[in-house]
C-alpha cells in the first residue's frame, strides 16, 4: 500500500499517485501575457465575494494587529460563543477549521479506515472525493440528474460499508439545490448511523423559499451535519475560516484531530465581527440576486442551469472558447469539461459577460 520513488528514502501512501497538489487558474497577471491582453482583467473564477467583507471585519483585524505574536486561543472561543448565539446551537456542537477545506479533511481522517466507502455527486466540492482517497476509502459519485444531486441515486448507494455521505447544496460547481422536503425525505431513509455531511457553503446567496432548514432537521436526525463559511458570502476568504454543526460525541473526536492553533486570531476577530454586521450582509446578498438574476433574462440562459448561489453554470461543449471569448473582455472564468462557472461580479463585468453569451454560437 505504499510507494518509494526511486532514489529516495521515503516512503509515501500509493493512493496519492491517484490524486494531485489543488492547481489554481492562472494569476491576471500570467493570463494577461499568455494571451497579450492589455486591459485590466477581473478574477471571476473562484467565486468570492469581489464587494468584499464588512468594514467592521477590517476594523477588528486592524485593532488587533498588535496581537500577531500570540498563538490564537485554541478552539476559536470567542467565535465558536458568536455562532452558537447567531444559530440558537449549543458552543460544543461547533468545530471551526482554516476553512471548509480543512473542516472536511479532518472530518475524513477521524472517520474513513481503508475500504470505508463514501457516496456523493458527481461534479461536485473536489475536496470530499480527494480526502477519502488520502484515507484509502472508496469512493461513489453518482451521476447527477437535470445538473443536480440525485437523492434517490445516493440514496441507492448507501450499504453496510458506508461511512460519509456527502451532499453539497447549493452545489459548487453547478449552483443547483434540493429543498426542504427532499431532504427530510432523503434523512428519513438513510441508516441513522450513516453521517450525512451536507455542505452550506454558500448559504446566504439562497433566495429559494424552499431551501432546507438543515438545524430544524437536525432536531430530529442526529445524524445530518452542517457545514458552512465565512470565505463566500462573508468575503473572508483570504483569511480561511468554516465549521461545523454536529453532535457533542462527534465534535469532541474530531476535536482531536484539529491542529490545536488552526484558526488564526485575526481570522477570528474578522469572522466574529462580520457576522455582527448582518445588514452588511444582507446588501451584498441582495446585490448578487439582482446581478445574478440578470444572466437568466437573456434567450441564451436555456443553456444555463438555474444558480441560488453567486455563480452561474454555463452548460456548453464549447467550454475552452467560451472561456476565452470571456476573458477578451476582462473576465476570468472557470472552465469545466461540460461548462464554464461564472462568478457574479460587479454590474460593468456582469453585462460584459451578458453581451459575451448573447453573441455566442453554443
Amino acid at each position: 500500500n505504499f510507494c518509494q520513488f526511486e532514489g529516495a528514502t521515503i516512503i509515501m501512501k500509493k493512493q496519492l499517485e491517484q490524486l494531485s497538489a489543488y492547481q489554481p487558474g492562472l494569476s491576471p497577471r500570467a493570463l494577461k501575457e499568455a494571451y497579450g491582453i492589455e486591459e485590466e482583467l477581473y478574477k471571476l473564477a473562484s467565486n468570492e465575494n469581489l464587494y468584499g467583507p464588512s468594514p467592521k471585519a477590517k476594523e477588528a483585524i486592524t485593532n488587533h494587529l498588535d496581537e500577531l505574536y500570540y498563538y490564537p486561543e485554541t478552539g476559536s472561543p470567542l467565535l465558536r460563543e458568536a455562532i452558537s448565539q447567531h444559530l440558537g446551537v449549543d458552543a460544543s456542537r461547533i468545530l471551526f477549521g482554516a476553512g471548509l477545506d480543512e473542516v472536511i479533511l479532518m472530518i475524513s481522517r477521524a472517520v474513513l479506515t481503508p475500504g470505508d466507502k463514501i457516496v456523493t455527486s458527481e461534479a461536485t466540492f473536489g475536496q470530499y472525493y480527494h480526502n477519502a482517497i488520502v484515507e484509502s476509502a472508496h469512493v461513489v459519485q453518482v451521476p447527477l440528474k437535470n445538473g443536480g444531486f440525485d437523492l434517490e441515486g445516493i440514496l441507492n448507494e448507501v450499504d453496510d460499508d458506508t461511512s460519509l455521505v456527502w451532499l453539497c447544496n447549493p452545489n459548487n460547481p453547478t449552483g443547483t439545490y434540493f429543498n426542504h422536503d427532499e431532504l427530510k425525505g432523503f434523512l428519513e431513509r438513510v441508516p441513522s448511523h450513516v453521517p450525512v455531511l451536507i455542505d452550506e457553503a454558500y448559504f446566504e446567496f439562497v433566495t429559494a423559499d424552499d431551501y432546507p432548514d438543515t438545524l430544524k432537521l437536525q432536531e430530529t436526525f442526529d445524524n445530518a451535519f452542517l457545514l458552512r463559511t465565512f470565505s463566500k458570502a462573508y468575503g473572508l476568504a483570504g483569511l480561511r475560516g468554516g465549521y461545523v454543526v454536529a453532535t457533542n460525541e462527534a465534535i469532541e473526536k474530531w476535536n482531536i484531530i484539529r491542529p490545536p492553533f488552526n484558526v488564526t486570531r485575526l481570522s477570528e476577530y474578522a469572522a466574529v465581527a462580520a457576522l455582527e454586521d448582518q445588514d452588511y450582509l444582507k446588501e451584498i446578498t441582495a446585490k448578487n440576486a439582482k446581478e445574478r438574476a440578470k444572466f437568466y433574462q437573456i434567450p441564451q440562459s436555456k443553456h444555463f442551469l438555474p444558480s441560488q448561489t453567486n455563480f452561474v453554470f454555463v452548460q456548453t461543449n464549447k467550454s475552452k472558447e467560451l472561456y476565452e471569448a470571456l476573458l477578451k473582455v476582462g473576465c476570468i472564468t472557470r472552465p469545466f469539461p461540460t461548462g464554464v462557472r461564472i462568478t457574479v461580479g460587479f454590474p460593468e463585468q456582469n453585462n460584459k459577460m451578458i453581451d459575451v453569451l448573447q453573441h455566442f454560437e453554443f
